[in-house]
């Protein structure tokens, strides 16, 4: 009976300190996802934003047509195009 209670006792013992650190490493984890995943949504909605906000100001073809050369990254260039054009409305 006392072999039974003693073995009894240390498999929960072996348990215990297996579980609960497992456990903290995978709420850990989960957070991390979390967090992961609402900064870029965060990102996401603020990139809308800007692209509304261009929209707003700027013709759709002007603004592409920015968008396009300002992702080309030219190293040499200090300074983009500058977009005028004439419009008639």
């Amino acid at each position: 009976l006392v072999s039974n209670v003693l073995i009894f006792s240390c498999t929960n013992i072996v348990g215990v300190c297996t579980h609960y650190p497992a456990e903290v490493s995978q709420r850990q984890a989960f957070q991390e996802t979390r967090e992961c995943i609402q900064a870029r949504l965060h990102s996401q909605r603020e990139n809308q934003q800007q692209e509304r906000l261009l929209l707003s100001v700027l013709p759709r073809h002007v603004a592409m047509e920015m968008k396009a050369d300002i992702n080309a990254k030219q190293e040499d260039m200090m300074f983009h195009k500058i977009y005028i054009q004439k419009h008639d409305n």
